[in-house]
């Protein structure tokens, strides 16, 4: 078998035509090795090599299945020998697909939409890949659907179907051009059968994290070359575990966020003043003048009690319900024991915490640190185990409340979060 170029810009050469297992298998080893892709993907690479190459001349390009506890390549040999420049996005489209549970998780197989869902997976997977892609179906197609970056499969599988309920009709690509499928899959379906799939894929992802040097995951703007579809190997875990899922029950945050409705000054027009360019025209050109005005999606400091007194079951019900909060305004993240240990805004996801001591809700109010921040309000997840400020805030204030235990604080309004059984509701 003759190896692949090592060359960058020949780094997309084909599997080995009329190749065996053994040759597709030592193939994609070779490729792995010896082409800029390694550099350019680690975790990438590292999930390829865990998974079984074989040529399969049934898929249109490539698949992936999971079969007696295995992950499999499917490869159509033939097809990248006629399309050499499309190998490498679709192999990380592949890997999109394994490290998001497209292939394990029953919530994309138990679906009433079948053909939304596909376009969901569909959008998800080529998002973040940069190579060439056969006319791919990308969430900019379906922007009118409500669908955006950084969304999840989900999320963009729910939009799709309240967008058809509301029309009366599937949604349609912009411009009326269709994007295809990059590959097949008929075997995503299957996978969410197998017992423990899930499970597998997450240490999958744990695998692949540990074959290659990470920085520390507390630093913001982590160089894409340590992500998989956009995100850390612990964020990837987090969402096929369900911690940065919906959550259960969901605070009316529509209702919620009303209490934190910034007003700032803007330019209105009117005809009570006359307009100065034009100061004849009374009655014909309106004026402009200096109104308040709301701002539909307030800027929020979301502070997290990070104390010992806070469960691992808790912490994880923050993590959904801000996923949830996040859609509807911008949420800077301050985690807070006994004092404030880190603020960051948050980027989708609630990973490792940093704290674990007393509890001391005071800190998280300091009016320097609100000015700083320009926020119009606070939330506040914690149990109320702790001191609070003897004054109300300078901002209104959200105490979303863990435990049934008695909060004293007197000011600010406040909800419970309840993490079985029970509502989330405002009080």
């Amino acid at each position: 078998m003759t190896p692949p170029s090592s060359d960058a810009s020949h780094a997309t050469s084909a599997p080995p035509h009329g190749g065996t297992k053994s040759d597709v298998e030592e193939w994609l080893l070779t490729f792995l090795k010896e082409t800029h892709f390694l550099e350019s993907y680690p975790y990438y690479a590292a999930v390829l090599a865990a998974l079984s190459p074989v040529a399969d001349p049934s898929v249109s390009r490539m698949a992936v299945s999971l079969v007696g506890g295995r992950f499999f390549l499917h490869v159509n040999v033939d097809a990248f020998v006629s399309e050499p420049q499309f190998l490498r996005g679709v192999l990380l489209h592949e890997v999109h697909h394994v490290v998001l549970g497209h292939l394990t998780h029953p919530k994309f197989a138990d679906v009433a939409e079948r053909e939304l869902m596909e376009l969901a997976v569909e959008m998800s997977a080529n998002e973040y890949v940069d190579e060439p892609l056969p006319n791919p179906i990308t969430w900019r197609m379906y922007a009118e659907a409500g669908i955006r970056a950084g969304q999840s499969t989900m999320q963009r599988y729910e939009k799709l179907v309240a967008y058809a309920e509301e029309r009366g009709q599937r949604p349609r690509p912009a411009g009326g051009k269709a994007g295809e499928g990059v590959d097949d899959h008929r075997f995503l379906r299957k996978g969410a059968e197998h017992p423990g799939g899930v499970a597998q894929t997450a240490l999958l992802v744990l695998r692949a994290s540990e074959a290659v040097p990470f920085p520390r995951e507390d630093v913001l703007g982590i160089s894409p070359r340590h992500t998989l579809a956009g995100r850390t190997p612990r964020r990837l875990v987090e969402e096929l575990a369900g911690v940065s899922g919906r959550p259960e029950h969901e605070i009316d945050w529509q209702a919620a966020l009303a209490m934190f409705a910034a007003r700032t000054r803007g330019p209105v027009h009117t005809w009570s003043r006359p307009n100065r360019r034009f100061p004849t025209r009374v009655f014909e050109v309106p004026g402009r003048t200096w109104l308040a005005r709301r701002v539909t999606e307030p800027r929020l400091l979301v502070a997290i009690d990070t104390s010992l007194s806070m469960t691992r079951a808790e912490l994880s019900e923050v993590a959904r319900q801000l996923t949830v909060l996040s859609e509807k305004a911008h949420v800077t993240i301050a985690e807070c024991d006994a004092e404030v240990t880190r603020i960051y805004p948050f980027s989708g996801a609630l990973h490792r915490v940093e704290g674990r001591g007393g509890t001391d809700l005071r800190p998280v109010f300091e009016p320097t640190r609100l000015l700083a921040l320009g926020v119009s309000g606070i939330v506040y997840f914690t149990d109320g185990d702790g001191p609070f400020p003897d004054e109300p805030a300078s901002l209104p204030t959200l105490w979303i409340l863990t435990k049934p235990s008695e909060f004293r604080c007197p000011w600010g309004e406040r909800a419970r979060l309840r993490l079985a059984g029970g509502e989330a509701r405002r009080g």
